[in-house]
């Protein structure tokens, strides 16, 4: 595949080509550049190159060019931050160990992952919990679709324009602020969790077809909400739960390392 340009390269670079300037050793290795003493990797670019290889690019002189001017660019600009003590003010401390603690927890819960792999089975069984708790509860499902405007005089115009006989899609799609407006405002089946509170307290007095009676505010957007439809809540298949379930298992096992973790330490 062609290199489509450099800030698709950038956008892929490697957070780690922080240097010597930022407080960051490199073990030996053959450089691929030396800036002001300061010695650039080689493994650093080529985890770059099959970051961007990942992405779709191909291995090329042009790539391995551009990311080893980024590399560059990166050591250059990190190099003058520190002369000028931007790594000792405290937001920069804070934010790097922040940063740091961020990697750290990122590398340790891989590494549980790969001592103690998600199975199938694991997946089942927190599929299988997850239903039985949602077919304990008289859940309903709400079919909904949204008119989200910058002020309520806007969000009021339009309703006067609903009751004119325009049509709700046609309103959501030239006046809408929201990506649903491609769809003409439509947002899907949704529990009432799901939703804002603002808005879900509306919606499940509503009868289908029927539009909120005044302009809904959520933070500093206005919404005119319409009620397509109502179902009892329909537990997905399995396979349709895949990534949910996957989430729900990973955050189970960090949750349990965690308390692990907090039993054996001490904590004042």
């Amino acid at each position: 595949m062609k290199m489509q340009s450099k800030s698709l390269v950038m956008g892929v670079m490697l957070a780690v080509s922080m240097s010597g300037a930022t407080g960051l050793a490199w073990a030996a290795d053959a450089p691929v550049a030396v800036v002001n003493g300061v010695s650039i990797p080689a493994r650093l670019l080529e985890r770059n190159v099959q970051a961007n290889v990942a992405q779709g690019q191909a291995d090329s002189p042009a790539l391995r060019s551009a990311l080893k001017d980024e590399l560059i660019a990166r050591e250059l600009m990190a190099q003058e931050a520190a002369k000028r003590g931007l790594d000792k003010r405290q937001d920069a401390e804070d934010a790097m160990v922040v940063l740091r603690q961020n990697l750290l927890i990122d590398l340790l819960l891989q590494d549980e992952l790969s001592k103690t792999p998600v199975t199938e089975a694991d997946l089942k069984a927190e599929y299988e919990r997850q239903v039985k708790v949602l077919k304990g509860r008289d859940l309903q499902q709400y079919q909904l679709a949204t008119i989200v405007l910058a002020s309520e005089s806007e969000a009021r115009a339009v309703m006067a324009s609903l009751r004119t006989g325009q049509s709700f899609e046609s309103q959501a799609k030239a006046k809408s602020l929201d990506p649903s407006k491609d769809k003409g405002g439509e947002l899907g089946w949704l529990l009432p969790d799901q939703i804002t509170a603002a808005i879900s307290n509306v919606v499940v007095n509503l009868a289908v077809g029927s539009v909120s009676a005044a302009p809904i505010q959520v933070g500093p957007y206005w919404h005119v909400v319409k009620v397509l439809g109502k179902r009892a809540y329909q537990v997905p298949g399995f396979e349709d739960s895949k990534g949910q379930v996957q989430a729900a298992v990973l955050q189970n096992r960090r949750s349990q390392l965690l308390q692990k973790l907090k039993d054996a330490a001490s904590i004042k």
